[in-house]
């Protein structure tokens, strides 16, 4: 991972097994771009599994990042924690950024500023017209379809999932497994 010492980078990781199904949505939902629009599911899952995806191999960019998760210019988020606590999520992206200014201005004036990054940041927010985010996406599901944690059990299997978990244990330790939280094994 190549990185500015003097840039902040914000990293935000999720789980893999609800990464691999948004990523398929995402991918069928833009036929011209990916000419997979009649793909399907078991397709795509081992196509991530090897890494012949858009934008590569997920295991050896979160690999990557958890090698720097302590550096000072890395702030290392997880996607579930930001569905938990929105309001603590923000405010710790704004600390990383710069305390002496950021947390003061959101929470200032009975928070103001705070809440409307909240409302902006919502999914609710994110789905009113879907073309600021992408281009038309015509008898498809929508760009910003969910954003819940868990919903991999809409479309993989038992054995996709231990199959997804075989290669999270081979690429990371127990340690960082538990780390990164109880969705990573």
């Amino acid at each position: 991972m190549n990185q500015n010492p003097n840039t902040k980078y914000i990293y935000v990781s999720r789980n893999p097994k609800d990464v691999v199904v948004s990523f398929y949505h995402h991918t069928v939902g833009f036929p011209k771009h990916y000419d997979f629009a009649d793909g399907q599911f078991d397709t795509y899952f081992n196509l991530f599994l090897e890494g012949k995806v858009d934008h590569g191999d997920y295991f050896d960019f979160l690999r990557q990042a958890l090698d720097h998760k302590d550096d000072p210019n890395i702030l290392f988020l997880r996607y579930e924690k930001g569905r938990q606590n929105t309001k603590e999520y923000i405010l710790e992206i704004a600390r990383f950024l710069d305390e002496s200014i950021y947390p003061g201005k959101l929470l200032a004036n009975d928070e103001k500023i705070l809440k409307l990054v909240m409302e902006h940041s919502s999914l609710e927010s994110m789905k009113i017209d879907p073309q600021r985010w992408c281009s038309a996406r015509d008898g498809y599901e929508p760009f910003i379809r969910t954003g819940k944690t868990g919903g991999w059990k809409e479309l993989m299997s038992e054995a996709q999932a231990s199959k997804l978990q075989q290669k999270l244990d081979e690429t990371f330790t127990k340690e960082e497994l538990r780390w990164l939280g109880e969705q990573y094994h």
